[in-house]
């Protein structure tokens, strides 16, 4: 064992010593089971053909907190302990039925339960948070062939899963043995998991020093994330009002969880909402910020009544369809569709910003500012870096403190990062769209704008099914286009001057065609710019770069910066 000046110990030990020597504990409100079939299989593989090398198998790092003499609380690795607890439970079973009964005991004893003197009874050595531990516990410890196991929520459908499929492997262990020998490949198999399977064991003294911890590893599966930690900090914090803090945060979870299915969206909003109060903060920097504002139970209320607030209005920001929208004119709703199609991360504090405190027609105003900026960045620069995070964020805190309560200020807050119509025309006119929906939406706006249609910019994509995105340079010529090279092929097919409207039809009849086959379509469509590719008498370099340059000209027009 070694001991670092901060306190954090470490040792390297195999998972089952680490369930054979400590009790291990998953904080209440930390997050369920939710490994997959695919990671409880992956899990169970790897252990095979480590057994089969006759080596060891890392499975990375399980990160605790010492709560008390041989108790760690599990910050990181609930997954990969629980899944190979099923694993042991499941071997044990299975020796019951060959009345390996020593065989039954050590695996019980030693690795699955303990005896809890007070309550007269065996207690698993794993304890899982409140939703899970007690369906835990009778797969675990009772029967798990018990027809009364009855789940009622997904993370226990999981763990039956979990229990499913180490059923199925420790039969397909045994499958080509003798029967006589079972007991001693599963004994293999428990002296592989309690020494072999090995894993760095983490003891760090506070629950910061567990997140950062955490944030510079690389585990296997599905990791504690950022949001938990902060959940459980939130809650300690939370004293005598904890059942109201937790309400609170129960309702964001569920707000978050219906608008996005991505597994990182609370933290993600999370980060936003802050931002919005404080200014720009790195994701990684959550957790102590949150610990900055949360001292008390006073200001634990506060912060979680702040943040159901907001998660309301971030959802609606997801969501054209949302009430919120009902006070808002038209355009708000169409502009939430383009935001959610340009998907620009940074600018989504801004969004949440705007919607919670400016007027609803100022709001729209603002709304359709920020279409035409995040057009331009992601055309003419990165949306990723900090030269447009930054500012974003700070305008983001700014209209939040109502310092900025005007689209001319807005402007004025992001006049630093905003292509000029100079440097977005030039952009434009090279630019490659190799994402479909964007091109498609692209198109379709400065279609609009060649029409002279009103506010074009507003206009999403429109359903596949009816218009189809056509490279008229297709990016598989399929011999059609010999002379071309794949050289040249790769660099003009995504030009956004390639690249045109068409019916879907059309265009599944065209496919690959030669440009002399594709131009009478071309010069029968419907739409404007499409129509205009007849006009060239050949397809090259040459006439892509005129093309674009054309759209480029519209692309100035379509998405303005004007008041």
């Amino acid at each position: 064992m070694a001991q670092a000046k901060s306190h954090i110990a470490f040792e390297e030990l195999g998972l089952g010593s680490l369930l054979k020597r400590y009790r291990l504990r998953v904080p209440p409100n930390q997050r369920e089971y939710s490994w997959t079939e695919r990671e409880i299989s992956q899990l169970f593989q790897d252990f095979a053909k480590a057994i089969n090398d006759d080596g060891p198998y890392f499975l990375g790092t399980i990160v605790t907190i010492p709560r008390g003499e041989g108790l760690l609380e599990v910050v990181d690795g609930q997954q990969r302990l629980a899944t190979t607890a099923v694993l042991l439970a499941a071997m044990r079973n299975y020796l019951r039925t060959v009345e390996e009964d020593l065989l039954v005991q050590s695996i019980d004893d030693e690795f699955l339960s303990a005896i809890h003197r007070e309550g007269r009874q065996r207690v698993p050595k794993l304890t899982l948070n409140l939703d899970d531990n007690e369906f835990f516990n009778r797969i675990i410890v009772n029967d798990p062939g018990d027809a009364s196991l009855a789940p009622t929520r997904a993370s226990h459908e999981r763990l039956i899963l979990a229990r499913t499929e180490a059923d199925k492997h420790v039969a397909k262990i045994v499958s080509t043995l003798n029967k006589k020998e079972h007991g001693d490949e599963l004994n293999r198999w428990t002296s592989f998991i309690e020494h072999r399977a090995v894993a760095v064991l983490l003891r760090v003294p506070n629950d910061a020093d567990a997140y950062k911890m955490f944030e510079t590893l690389n585990d296997r599966g599905l990791r504690t994330s950022q949001a938990d930690l902060i959940k459980n900090f939130l809650f300690s914090k939370s004293d005598s009002r904890i059942q109201e803090v937790q309400s609170r945060w129960s309702y964001m979870r569920g707000a978050l969880e219906s608008a996005s299915e991505d597994s990182e969206i609370t933290i993600t909003f999370l980060r936003h909402a802050l931002i919005v109060q404080r200014g720009h903060l790195r994701q990684v920097d959550v957790y102590d910020a949150v610990q900055d504002i949360v001292k008390s139970e006073p200001s634990a209320v506060t912060f979680s009544a702040t943040i159901e607030s907001l998660a309301n209005v971030y959802v609606a920001t997801f969501n054209p369809e949302h009430e919120r929208w009902n006070s808002y004119p038209d355009q708000a709703r169409r502009a939430i569709e383009v935001f959610n199609l340009l998907d620009i991360k940074p600018m989504r504090p801004l969004i949440l910003a705007i919607a919670t405190k400016m007027e609803p027609k100022v709001a729209a105003a603002a709304f359709k500012f920020l279409i035409a900026l995040g057009v331009r960045l992601n055309i003419a620069s990165s949306t990723r870096s900090s030269s447009v995070e930054v500012p974003l964020a700070d305008a983001a805190h700014d209209v939040f403190e109502g310092k900025i309560d005007t689209v001319g200020k807005l402007r004025t807050a992001l006049e630093s990062l905003t292509p000029t119509d100079l440097e977005f025309q030039k952009a434009f006119e090279t630019c490659r769209v190799s994402t479909a929906r964007l091109a498609r939406y692209y198109l379709r706006s400065l279609e609009m704008t060649a029409k002279e249609v009103d506010e074009p910019w507003f206009v999403p994509q429109s359903d596949t099914q009816v218009i189809n995105l056509e490279h008229v340079l297709p990016r598989k010529p399929e011999g059609h286009w010999p002379e071309l090279s794949e050289d040249y092929v790769r660099l003009l097919a995504t030009r956004l001057g390639n690249q045109a409207l068409l019916r879907a039809q059309e265009n599944a009849e065209l496919k690959s065609s030669s440009f002399h086959d594709k131009k009478p379509v071309y010069a029968q469509s419907p739409y404007v710019l499409t129509n205009q590719i007849a006009e060239a008498a050949e397809w090259n370099e040459e006439a892509i770069n005129d093309r674009q340059k054309k759209l480029a000209e519209l692309a100035v027009k379509t998405w303005s910066l004007k008041l």
